[in-house]
C-alpha cells in the first residue's frame, strides 16, 4: 500500500487543548506496528508508552497508548496498544496523532513549541505587520510563514531576522527589513 499524506485540515476533529504530533503513514510488518510521520522526528516524547488521541479522517476519536522507536533509515515505527495485526494497523493509516497540550513537558527557558507561536502577532518595531500562519521546518532553520494581508512572507528564524520572541504575549519581533522585498 502506498504512502498517504492526509490533508492538514482538522476541522471539527480536534480540540484547542490538543496539539498534533504527526500521523500514521503506513504499516510495518505483520504484528501491528505502524510507520509514523512525526512533525518533530527528533523528539523522544513517545519513546515510552504515552496516552494519545488518534483522530480519523471522519473525525472519529480514539484514545490509545502509543510508543515510538527508530526504524531503519529515517523511519519512525510505532506500537499502538491493542493493535496486533497488519489489518488493524492498515485501518489507521491517515489517522492524526494528538496529545493534550498540558501533557507536554514544559519548554526550557528560551524555548517554545511551534503551536505557541502559530497565530502570534508579528511586529517590526511597534508596527504590527502580520500574523504567524505556520512555521515550516527547513533543515536546521525554521521558517516563519507570515500572513501580511497580501502574499505571505517567509522569514528564516535566524538572529539576523528575529529581534525577540515573547511566547506569553504571543508576539514575534522582527528586525527592520526582515519582511521587506529586496530591491530589484
Amino acid at each position: 500500500m502506498g504512502r498517504r499524506t492526509p490533508p492538514r485540515s482538522d476541522a471539527g476533529a480536534t480540540s484547542a487543548d490538543e496539539v498534533e504530533l504527526g500521523y500514521v503513514s503506513g504499516v510495518f510488518g505483520v504484528r501491528g506496528e505502524v510507520r509514523l510521520h512525526l512533525h518533530n522526528p527528533g523528539s523522544d516524547l513517545l519513546r515510552a508508552p504515552r496516552a494519545v488521541v488518534l483522530v480519523g479522517p471522519d473525525a472519529t476519536r480514539r484514545s490509545v497508548e502509543l510508543s515510538a522507536r527508530p526504524g531503519a533509515g529515517r523511519r519512525i515505527l510505532g506500537r499502538i496498544a491493542g493493535v496486533e495485526d497488519r489489518d488493524a494497523a492498515e485501518a489507521l493509516i491517515g489517522w492524526r496523532v494528538r496529545i493534550p497540550k498540558d501533557a507536554l513537558p514544559a519548554a526550557a527557558p528560551g524555548e517554545y513549541y511551534v503551536w505557541q507561536l502559530e497565530g502570534a502577532a508579528v511586529l517590526v518595531g511597534e508596527e504590527r505587520r502580520g500574523t504567524v500562519a505556520r512555521i515550516h521546518r527547513a533543515g536546521p532553520v525554521d521558517v516563519l510563514e507570515v500572513a501580511t494581508g497580501g502574499e505571505p512572507a517567509f522569514v528564516p528564524m535566524i538572529a539576523a531576522n528575529v529581534a525577540g520572541i515573547d511566547v506569553e504575549a504571543r508576539v514575534i519581533r522582527l528586525v527592520a527589513g526582515a519582511l521587506d522585498e529586496p530591491e530589484p
